[in-house]
């Protein structure tokens, strides 16, 4: 009886939450306790919201931003979870990529931006990488520490019943990994919203980045803010949406987590 009162509380406390902090917001700003210049009110920031959404100037800038960051985001992952199976599952290739991996991470990924533009210009492609160098390597450290952590007494018994590489990985190794592996993809997230604005920064004509940069040079706070509150949005979302992926696909979280507040409360 106590769970679904323990779900509205899930959402409604983050909503209190937000309510107050618009609040103090509103009351800072309107009470002049700073100035109008440095912080816009709360209204004003809506406004340039609705003003933006409404020429469409919203949608052009948070298009490019949201492409590159998908695109960026999925690639990376994906060749993430890939290379951190065959560095787990094979002496060599951990051998012989592993060292290079962890050299590539000590390195800022924010300080080869330029050359990713020198190399690829200032169009989508360049966001795009940065982006899928920043979401690598959350995801590959987690997705290796995942599959090492498979009891390997569970492997040499699907090895005595016959079963090949292919179908231990498939049904035994990737849903024991799946768990660390939804945690870098959930960090890997923001990380990637994150590499796509720095990029816009640095160099672009059109994207929330340039936008915020554009907005900030002509002193309209509100539509700088306004643009700082959508990519907050767009993160929020972002990370929803793969904590609802992994709700779905690792469904056994969720019975478990439904056994232990039942015992709590029965």
């Amino acid at each position: 009886m106590a769970w679904p009162a323990e779900r509205f509380q899930q959402f409604a406390y983050p909503a209190a939450g937000v309510l107050l902090l618009l609040l103090g917001w509103h009351l800072v700003a309107a009470a002049g306790w700073v100035p109008s210049y440095l912080l816009p009110q709360p209204l004003k920031v809506a406004a340039a919201i609705a003003r933006t959404a409404g020429d469409g100037s919203l949608w052009m800038n948070l298009k490019p931003t949201l492409l590159a960051t998908i695109v960026g985001y999925v690639c990376g992952s994906l060749i993430a979870i890939g290379l951190a199976a065959l560095v787990s599952e094979f002496k060599w290739v951990e051998r012989a990529l592993l060292l290079h991996l962890l050299a590539l991470q000590s390195i800022p990924k924010v300080s080869i931006a330029p050359l990713v533009f020198l190399w690829l210009g200032f169009d989508i492609e360049g966001k795009m990488l940065l982006v899928g160098l920043i979401c690598f390597f959350p995801v590959f450290a987690n997705a290796v520490a995942g599959f090492r952590s498979i009891d390997p007494n569970l492997i040499d018994l699907m090895r005595a019943a016959g079963a090949s590489r292919i179908h231990i990985w498939w049904h035994v190794k990737l849903p024991g990994a799946a768990s660390p592996i939804f945690a870098g993809l959930e960090v890997s997230i923001a990380f990637a919203l994150i590499g796509c604005v720095v990029m816009e920064f640095i160099g672009a004509t059109r994207g929330m980045g340039f936008l915020i940069q554009d907005a900030s040079n002509t002193f309209d706070l509100a539509l700088s803010f306004s643009a700082v509150v959508v990519l907050g949005g767009v993160g929020l979302l972002g990370n929803a949406l793969v904590r609802m992926a992994r709700a779905r696909m690792l469904f056994w979280e969720g019975e478990r987590r439904s056994d232990a507040v039942g015992r709590a409360h029965g």
